[in-house]
């Protein structure tokens, strides 16, 4: 059960295998978070992908596309690497709710997929 912290937030508290500590544990360090935003993340995620999210295309200047991401109340960027790929500034990875949404809901950047120029994994 959910405890409330502020209006804006609640603090949960669950209990997780080992085994799957481990896992966030060395997932979030490769992205260089704490496990606490990565479950966010993970979260967030699937939010974005069956729709309880609102996020909507701000601007897409040079290698940068800014979000700004309802759920999070916050603008969050995704730059464009070197690999030709996507790279979510906030999760710390190419592939999330935001960098799904950048792929499928922006014009410009899903012509830019068909044609080979941003690669998805």
């Amino acid at each position: 059960m959910p405890r409330p912290t502020s209006a804006r937030e609640a603090v949960w508290s669950i209990r997780l295998k080992r085994e799957i500590d481990e896992i966030l544990e060395k997932e979030a360090k490769k992205r260089g978070i704490s496990k606490n935003d990565l479950v966010k993340s993970i979260i967030l995620d699937w939010a974005y992908r069956n729709g309880y999210n609102k996020v909507l295309h701000f601007n897409f200047r040079n290698t940068t596309i800014t979000l700004w991401d309802f759920l999070l109340n916050q603008t969050v960027d995704i730059t464009y690497t070197g690999d030709k790929r996507l790279f979510c500034e906030h999760c710390r990875t190419h592939n999330c709710g935001h960098v799904y949404y950048a792929v499928t809901s922006i014009p410009e950047v899903a012509r830019k997929v068909r044609r080979g120029e941003i690669r998805v994994d």
